[in-house]
């Protein structure tokens, strides 16, 4: 919004459940919004942009973008991994994380993010990569890990395995309460002057 709002003359490019969405917490004048569904694509004058909803998501309103000029895939959640700490958050391409930290982190984030993928078919999970594998984009770009140059492949032989991963099942409450009980500050011993005589 601070974006939209900075520059007036700006177009919102989403969905119809984007738009939907994003009205619960904004108000967002429909003249500004340009809608855009996965399959369409958009000329920009010196590109076009393709939408297309990646195999894995966390919302219904979710849409990627491979831009045609350059070969760089937008894919939002898609491919996402989380990270051990901020400094490899900053990194320029993910050939800078160690290898096994990202494809375990890829194969937590595709279970956690998008849980229903460990009950899908394989087949039509595995067809639903294809369109992305044919792009086969220079770069990768995702909400949820540093950049990606020239490793789409990696990428997406990594999400092809999501459907047979154990599904994610987080901490219950037995689990919450120990956490909270090693956080708790430790009683202070009291001082000798206010101890009684």
């Amino acid at each position: 919004m601070e974006i939209l709002t900075a520059a007036p003359n700006a177009r919102l490019i989403t969905t119809f459940l984007g738009v939907g969405i994003l009205s619960m917490e904004y108000q967002i004048g429909l003249e500004r919004v340009l809608l855009l569904n996965p399959g369409q694509s958009l000329d920009l004058g010196d590109r076009r942009l393709a939408a297309f909803r990646p195999p894995v998501y966390d919302s219904p309103a979710t849409t990627g973008f491979y831009d045609q000029r350059t070969g760089t895939c937008f894919t939002s959640d898609c491919l996402g991994s989380p990270v051990t700490s901020p400094d490899l958050a900053a990194v320029e391409d993910i050939g800078t994380l160690p290898a096994d930290d990202l494809l375990a982190g890829q194969r937590l984030w595709a279970a956690v993010d998008s849980p229903w993928v460990t009950a899908v078919d394989r087949a039509a999970f595995r067809a639903s990569l294809q369109p992305l594998r044919e792009l086969d984009p220079s770069v990768v770009l995702c909400t949820h890990l540093p950049p990606a140059h020239a490793a789409a492949t990696q990428l997406l032989n990594t999400l092809e395995a999501a459907p047979d991963a154990d599904p994610f099942i987080g901490p219950d409450q037995a689990a919450l309460e120990k956490l909270l009980a090693e956080l708790e500050p430790a009683t202070p011993e009291p001082s000798p002057s206010s101890r009684a005589v």
